[in-house]
């Protein structure tokens, strides 16, 4: 019962009792902080947390009613747990110790006023003059309890301490539960934020798309209502003249027909035909002659909507488009060759690769140059895709540089003919790999000191590992070793 009245007077986003609760047009209320910082972190449109209903910050109204509410549960609640845990203590004690009325000798029913030092036992005074106990040390029960009871303080104040330092732990573990749950609140709000600026983003890019595409049917289709209203235009030309002989023809009188003939019957026939000749006008009209068509000239326009790859392929183009514009790294001078001659950076800063030279370093085959980021981040949180391919032999990870007497670094490594390790710090332990990664997503977590390793074709997690102290760390790679010219190709900091 308390536990779900508990629940009736508990914030969504923060978990904890209402703190002046505030109500939106939508009946769901929350503290007046927590949907204050819950606005602050959406972009543009405001939605409540529970149902997604948009609103303004005009719409907040303060509940007194809950707000009272809240305050009365709470009495209630500590009213109640004062009750339990005095009944608790009672029963505690009444449990322990025996009713004394039930401390008789179960041999004379006699009380039971002696301790014999001997056995180390209660016993009655008929007890102390039996044959059980002669020449058996006695003490009365008030004298022989005064130093057992005074051995009892020691342990009484290390379980007392024990249990305060358990109480502490309690209190703390409760506390990261709450944190984490407000976490996990915060983490779906900001989920829902970077949702909805893809979904903003596919929404923008669709409604493009459809204006485009209104525009090219626009242009068509005008270049087809041209055409068809000019067949139209020779069609009704055609129907007038179709008409004119029909009706001549039918006609049953012929000085009519022969006027008709004379005056405008000839001049019609010959302006159908293709060439116009003067000498033949007068001969026999049942004279055979080609006639200029009508339709021959003319041509339907077909369809030429066309939108070219985007109609096929239109995923793959908005997807490069968004993807252009999610950039976890910058896009230059990300990478320092630290002076080693060993080492080239390519222009932009993206990639770093072994000089061809060999020099002193001929004859120690393991040694592995690195090249470091310029910037070092001691706060937030980082990530980093570097493309790894076929190389036989790379490493990739974090590095202090050198603050102090010992480096910190941790990273992991693939060793030409030995494999997959990881390097924390000067010592190395064997990485076992199910999938040969290609592309080595690294993930810094400064505020948790913690760094984490990905395969970045699928994001599966290769290895975590920890540092103990915040200090400024930067991204560490290394090209690998020479292999007798068998690892050129580079290591490159990559988003796409």
């Amino acid at each position: 019962m308390a536990s779900r009245l508990s629940k009736q007077i508990q914030c969504s986003v923060c978990l904890g009792d209402f703190t002046d609760p505030v109500s939106l047009l939508c009946d769901h209320t929350f503290c007046r902080q927590c949907i204050s910082s819950h606005s602050q972190t959406t972009s543009r449109l405001r939605q409540c947390p529970e149902c997604r209903r948009p609103y303004t910050m005009w719409d907040l109204r303060s509940n007194r009613v809950l707000r009272n509410m809240v305050d009365a549960v709470r009495e209630h609640l500590s009213e109640q747990q004062a009750l339990r845990d005095t009944k608790r203590g009672s029963a505690s004690t009444q449990g322990v110790l025996e009713d004394p009325e039930k401390l008789v000798c179960s041999e004379h029913n006699e009380r039971l006023k002696l301790f014999c030092e001997t056995d180390q036992k209660l016993v009655c005074l008929i007890c102390r003059d039996g044959e059980k106990h002669q020449g058996h040390r006695f003490k009365p029960v008030d004298e022989a309890a005064e130093p057992r009871k005074e051995m009892l303080g020691e342990p009484l104040n290390y379980l007392s301490k024990e249990n305060k330092e358990l109480e502490e732990l309690i209190t703390k573990q409760t506390n990261e539960i709450t944190k984490t749950q407000e976490r996990s609140k915060q983490l779906s709000v900001q989920t829902s934020a970077q949702f909805e600026e893809l979904h903003r983003f596919l929404r923008q890019k669709e409604q493009d798309m459809k204006t485009l595409l209104e525009r090219q049917e626009k242009l068509v289709v005008e270049k087809m209502q041209k055409k068809k209203s000019e067949i139209e235009a020779r069609l009704n030309s055609a129907r007038e003249q179709e008409e004119v002989l029909r009706e001549v023809l039918e006609t049953d009188r012929l000085d009519g027909f022969l006027q008709w003939w004379t005056e405008k019957g000839m001049n019609f026939v010959e302006e159908m035909k293709e060439t116009e000749s003067c000498s033949k006008r007068n001969q026999n009209a049942s004279q055979s002659s080609a006639f200029k068509s009508r339709v021959k000239d003319l041509s339907v326009t077909t369809d030429t909507l066309f939108l070219g790859p985007y109609e096929t392929h239109l995923q793959f183009f908005v997807w490069k488009e968004m993807l252009g514009s999610i950039k976890p790294v910058p896009n230059r001078n990300v990478i320092s060759d630290c002076h080693d001659p060993y080492l080239r950076v390519s222009s932009d800063g993206r990639s770093v690769m072994r000089a061809a030279k060999r020099g002193v370093f001929y004859h120690k085959s393991d040694y592995r140059p690195f090249a470091r980021t310029h910037k070092t981040f001691q706060s937030g949180q980082h990530y980093w895709e570097v493309d790894v391919g076929e190389k036989p032999d790379w490493s990739v990870g974090v590095d202090s540089g050198c603050l102090s007497n010992v480096s910190k670094n941790i990273g992991l490594h693939l060793k030409y003919n030995q494999g997959y390790c990881i390097k924390e710090n000067g010592t190395e332990t064997d990485k076992e790999l199910v999938v040969k990664p290609r592309r080595i997503g690294l993930y810094l977590d400064c505020d948790r000191y913690q760094v984490c390793f990905y395969n970045a074709d699928d994001m599966t997690l290769l290895h975590t590992a920890t540092f103990p102290s915040p200090m400024p760390y930067s991204l560490s790679l290394s090209p690998g070793a020479y292999v007798q010219g068998r690892n050129k190709d580079p290591l490159t900091v990559c988003w796409n």
